[in-house]
């Protein structure tokens, strides 16, 4: 009869630290995302893609984002880690792709949350300073200005 207790609870503490080990591996994903925006060129300007990739990602690695366009040339994608924790990381993404001949330009941020930290801990609400700042500088550089999509 001990050893059967015995058996039972090494058998429980097993099964407990197989689901433990799972939901260690299991981790949560969550997306926020800011005001989408189009890109409408300065009247002065001629506001090409190239140039518009080439201006954002100056811009964007010096607020230390890493931008690419290798997989997609017609899209430009920065990213940047705001959180690299042990069991749980965060990114910002700001993307720019064409859209049609009215809003040649859109401009989509959001952030990843992937780790251990669940959905119901971690804010929906998102904004991107580093955004903001960009549209900022497209008007003062008088190369273009940025709205809101409604």
């Amino acid at each position: 009869m001990d050893t059967t207790k015995r058996l039972n609870s090494v058998v429980y503490k097993l099964n407990v630290l197989v689901v433990l080990s799972l939901l260690l591996m299991a981790g949560c994903t969550n997306i926020a995302k800011d005001a989408a925006r189009t890109i409408h060129p300065a009247s002065s300007s001629s506001l090409t893609t190239d140039t518009l990739f080439s201006v954002t990602s100056e811009f964007l690695s010096g607020k230390g984002y890493q931008c690419d366009s290798r997989h997609d040339p017609s899209a430009l994608r920065c990213t940047k880690e705001l959180r690299d924790l042990y069991i749980h990381q965060t990114q910002a993404v700001v993307q720019i792709y064409p859209r049609d001949e009215t809003y040649p330009h859109t401009l989509v941020t959001s952030r990843w949350d992937e780790g251990l930290i669940p959905g119901e801990f971690i804010s929906s609400e998102f904004t991107n300073p580093d955004v903001k700042a960009f549209c900022e500088y497209l008007e003062a550089q008088a190369l273009g200005s940025c709205r809101m999509i409604k």
